[in-house]
């Protein structure tokens, strides 16, 4: 039964969704429309609701909506409410009601997609000599409530550690002419021996599901002519996260032996 002291619902409830939340699993926004139809100040912190396929944040049947009704004596206002959902709650829309003094007030969750995928280390050095293949092992998680599809190959483009700004001014040093376009040509030209190729990283293509943890193996692949005695960097995106990448060559890839100075001799014109 209500209690005519108690804060009602103000709005209308027709059979239709008379409330709508809406956002991700962990927090959809909704506003109800109270009224403190008493004659002192009353507070609200919570409303029971009926679900039967809902699931709360920590995986048990959702009882309750949080709310924040401060109302003086007579005072109606849309207040706003707050629903915590599993974090791997399909996107979808989901029909639940909402008590309120007594009054089954009919409310409809519309869940969004999240993308949260996790990737751990979040950084990876690697000591070049002549090899240009190294395995590294991840903790890959989808925290998400949707699918993630993970191909079996991905580029970055490697940059050598030297900025741009160096770069600028070394091109537009070497530029013999004042005129703004051979300076502006040098300055790319410059940049783009900074560039050190394409890293590759090749892995078993899977599709994370929701709530997923497992290990992964991946392979970052080279390239050949990296120069020697240089420090090159990419950061690799995976849907929301990124992995960076340090490379240090020490000689040059794909060279077995250090090379041994020419001795001179009669061919130098000694």
């Amino acid at each position: 039964m209500s209690d005519p002291q108690a804060i009602q619902f103000a709005g209308e409830s027709n059979g239709s969704a008379a409330v709508v939340f809406s956002g991700p699993p962990q927090r959809l926004r909704g506003h109800f429309r109270l009224v403190n139809p008493s004659g002192q100040k009353l507070k609200l912190t919570s409303l029971p609701i009926e679900t039967e396929g809902l699931m709360g944040s920590a995986r048990l049947p959702l009882r309750s909506v949080s709310v924040g009704a401060r109302l003086s004596p007579g005072e109606q206002a849309l207040i706003p409410g707050t629903l915590q959902l599993d974090p791997q709650t399909p996107p979808g829309s989901y029909q639940f009601s909402v008590n309120i003094n007594g009054q089954s007030i009919p409310a409809t969750a519309h869940v969004t997609d999240v993308v949260d995928f996790r990737m751990e280390p979040a950084s990876v050095t690697l000591l070049v000599g002549a090899e240009t293949s190294f395995e590294r092992t991840f903790v890959i998680e989808n925290a998400g409530n949707v699918p993630l599809p993970l191909g079996e190959r991905c580029e970055a483009p490697l940059i050598d550690s030297i900025d741009l700004e160096s770069a600028m001014l070394t091109g537009l040093h070497e530029a013999l002419e004042d005129e703004l376009k051979l300076k502006l040509d040098a300055w790319l030209n410059e940049w783009g021996r900074r560039s050190g190729g394409m890293l590759a990283i090749v892995r078993d293509p899977i599709i994370l599901r929701p709530g997923q943890k497992i290990t992964a193996k991946a392979t970052f692949e080279l390239p050949e002519d990296l120069k020697p005695f240089r420090c090159y960097h990419a950061d690799l995106q995976l849907y929301n996260a990124t992995v960076s990448v340090d490379i240090y060559t020490t000689r040059k890839a794909g060279s077995d032996e250090p090379k041994t100075p020419r001795k001179r001799g009669k061919s130098d014109g000694l």
